[in-house]
């Protein structure tokens, strides 16, 4: 279809043009208006590991190291990033999500491990609202249950305190951004599926105007049957083709034999 046929085509159905232009704008002023707008802010937390458990010889000047309790179960993983992986699981989980929204948190906030820095011990924190305000309050509420979640799960056998992985702030959290691009992309999607069904209607619409239009073709005229002869002449005629023709010397003597009889 050129150009000039598509013109063509669109102000046939200026009507369903019109109508589907209007849904479209519609669902575009919906997304650009009437849904919240997302606002996010980031920081990110380094996990630093305790200092090793004293040895013989410390113990040995100083007997009172005896007493400290280093019996932390993460401390003997292979690698540090499973502390990580293991707290953004559970600050991510169901329970401690529903606790952080009755707090006042955005239900949409992220905790992920990135190897950014370091090999897989950074916590990357993004906190989400509808406002910057809701946006900060959600970063400070994840952080803390972070801090807390990373304290309790390494308390299950009673370490002291000096030894415990802690969480360090590396990068501080940013000014809440406005999210553009998610709506961008909403924007160009709804327009795309409008321009869809736009062409899928106008096709479906032609479709059904060339078959309605369509001129039926003539039926080929039949060649007239042969005329039946007609039963009473059927047999004289059959005779006629069979015998041999007289000429009219025989005729003329046949014809003076029956008057002479």
């Amino acid at each position: 279809m050129d150009l000039l046929a598509l013109f063509t085509t669109l102000r046939r159905h200026k009507m369903l043009v019109l109508v589907v232009l209007l849904l479209t704008a519609a669902a575009d002023a919906y997304i650009a208006f009437g849904i919240p707008p997302q606002y996010e802010s980031k920081a990110q937390y380094v996990l630093i590991n305790p200092p090793s458990p004293p040895t013989d010889s410390q113990i040995a000047r100083d007997p009172k190291l005896a007493d400290v309790n280093t019996n932390n179960p993460f401390l003997r993983l292979p690698n540090p990033s499973v502390v990580v992986d293991v707290v953004a699981q559970r600050v991510s989980g169901d329970n401690v999500r529903r606790e952080l929204i009755a707090q006042g948190a955005d239900e949409d906030y992220l905790v992920a491990s990135t190897n950014a820095i370091g090999s897989g011990t950074v916590i990357d924190i993004t906190g989400t609202g509808t406002s910057a305000a809701q946006a900060s309050r959600t970063l400070e509420l994840v952080s803390e249950r972070i801090k807390a979640e990373l304290y309790a799960m390494q308390k299950v056998d009673g370490a002291d305190d000096e030894y415990l992985i802690q969480a360090l702030l590396i990068n501080p959290p940013t000014d809440p951004l406005r999210k553009v691009t998610s709506t961008i992309r909403s924007l160009i999607g709804v327009t795309a599926a409008g321009a869809v069904l736009l062409f899928a209607l106008l096709s479906i619409t032609e479709a059904l105007r060339v078959r309605r239009v369509a001129p039926v073709s003539p039926a080929s005229p039949r060649a007239p049957a042969p005329a039946r002869p007609h039963p009473a002449h059927s047999t004289e005629n059959d005779l006629t083709m069979l015998l041999p023709k007289r000429t009219d010397e025989e005729i003329a003597r046949a014809r003076g034999q029956r008057r002479r009889s």
